[in-house]
Formats: structure tokens, sequence, C-alpha cells
């Protein structure tokens, strides 16, 4: 597990495949904290239980909210970070800064279902992030994987595992 600390959430899809990969990609590489807001069409009839089913055998935790503003209400996030497209990104990841939020408090990263999947009103609720080798548009879920599979080389090499 990267963090007890690490809330992932995917906001914005009616893929039910996407939820499906999403929870997979978030369980398969260490965050335990999945968490799912405006999902709608077969994404939420389909997709949501076949990803519950995932999580819970893995022991994880779900959650459901109707948009990002429910999810800093409920939980309230030490840091919020966006992980987006270059295009709507601020920086590139800062692995070393949320190794050192994530020994703080509480940190959600939000990652859009659809392009871009936040409006700009989500967008600025924290901090816009993007995968710095990535060159243009990518899906979600390899957004996630890249994000996750960095943090987990970082948390490795600076003894943050729990």
């Amino acid at each position: 597990m990267i963090s007890k600390n690490l809330m992932m959430a995917f906001h914005n899809s009616h893929s039910r495949k996407a939820v499906k990969y999403f929870a997979d990609t978030c369980i398969g590489l260490g965050c335990k904290n999945v968490i799912f807001s405006k999902i709608t069409a077969s994404a939420a009839s389909i997709g949501i239980p076949d990803a519950q089913k995932a999580i819970l055998n893995a022991r994880g935790n779900l959650l459901f909210f109707s948009d990002v503003k429910s999810i800093l209400e409920v939980l309230h996030p030490h840091k919020i970070y966006l992980l987006v497209s270059r295009k709507y990104g601020e920086s590139s990841i800062p692995f070393k800064e949320i190794i050192s939020e994530l020994k703080v408090g509480k940190v959600l990263v939000v990652v859009g279902g659809t392009s871009p999947g936040l409006t700009r009103k989500e967008l600025d609720l924290g901090k816009c992030i993007f995968v710095d080798e990535v060159e243009t548009d990518v899906n979600p879920i390899a957004l996630t994987a890249l994000f996750l599979g960095g943090l987990t080389r970082v948390v490795k090499d600076s003894s943050i595992l729990e």
C-alpha cells in the first residue's frame, strides 16, 4: 500500500469499463481508498457494482459522492490535486511534495473520467498536475497508472510505506 492517507477519486464518467479499470488500477498499484463521483449511465448501474466487488475483495475502501465538492465537505482532505492533461495542468506531478503531504494528512487526487472531465470551477478546487512524460492527451486510466506507478517508485525510495 502506498499510504493510508492517499485517496483516488474518479469523477464524471459514463463508461462502465472505465469505472472498473480505474478501480483495478488503483487497487493493483497500491491505493486502497477509491472514490467515485458523478458516475452516470451504465457506469453507475454496471461499472460500480463490478468496481465495488474488486475493491472489497482487495479489502479496500469505497465511497460514492454526487460531486467533487461533496468529497471535500465530507472527507476534509489536507491537500487536493487534480490529475489532468498537460494543457490544463499547472505543473508536472510533484511526487516529493505529495509524499510530504501524505505524512501530514489525507491527500485527494481527482481524475476526470472524460476529457477534460473537470469543469473550470472543479479545476480551481486544488492544484492541477500532469504527467510530465505524456505529450498528448491519453485516457484517464493511463494517467492514473502513470501517477500511481511514479508515486510508488518515489515512495519506495523515501520509506513512507505503512
